[in-house]
């Protein structure tokens, strides 16, 4: 890994609309903010790319994401993708199946293939859109996905920031963009104030 004295760091960061920050301008989306967090830290690291686009599910990441994590070869790279696969249905089993695609054809492309920090998908049901979602006890099905997560992040030797337990705290209109299910730049914060620490020790053991 690139260090203060060498070439600065390439990031990129893999998801959908969590990721790409739907809904807020970049200054305040959570990979942005993580990246000027770090820099203040003397960790020299550029985002090079954000391909994550609303909607994308693990599938989508395959096809349209990797290309580009290909053909930039970073050095370090955020996973945040799911949370539409848990929205239409699809069963844990099918997530896992994705997932380990996705982590399969990911790492051969970086030098150091646990370069790679895996983030869990956020409680969306205690968005104020998300509410009709309780009765169906959607997150619970989020946590079999998260629990998918920690499991080939354990696998693998990744490192896991899980924003989950934050994100069933946010529950205040000012979390989140008007739409009342995509955090506000506020409601990022929360999220980088999770994703930091464990970004922050990946790449200082480096």
């Amino acid at each position: 890994m690139p260090t203060t004295s060498q070439a600065i760091i390439k990031y990129i960061s893999i998801g959908d609309s969590y990721t790409i920050g739907n809904g807020v301008s970049p200054f305040g989306r959570w990979p942005n903010v993580l990246v000027k967090n770090l820099n203040q830290q003397g960790i020299e690291i550029n985002l090079i790319a954000n391909p994550a686009i609303s909607g994308f599910t693990v599938r989508d990441a395959i096809r349209l994401e990797l290309p580009a994590v290909a053909q930039l070869k970073p050095d370090f790279v955020t996973v945040l993708i799911g949370a539409n696969d848990s929205f239409s249905g699809n069963p844990a089993s099918a997530y896992q199946n994705d997932l380990i695609e996705l982590l399969d054809k990911l790492q051969p492309i970086l030098t150091n293939p646990k370069n790679i920090v895996l983030i869990t998908i956020p409680d969306y049901t205690r968005s104020p859109a998300g509410l009709p979602y309780q009765a169906g006890n959607q997150s619970a099905i989020i946590e079999q996905y998260n629990q998918v997560i920690k499991e080939q992040a354990a696998q693998r030797g990744l490192m896991v920031a899980d924003i989950f337990p934050v994100s069933q705290t946010m529950i205040s209109a000012e979390d989140y963009i008007d739409d009342g299910l995509h955090p506000s730049a506020q409601g990022y914060a929360k999220w980088e104030k999770v994703i930091f620490p464990v970004v922050l020790e990946l790449l200082e053991a480096n």
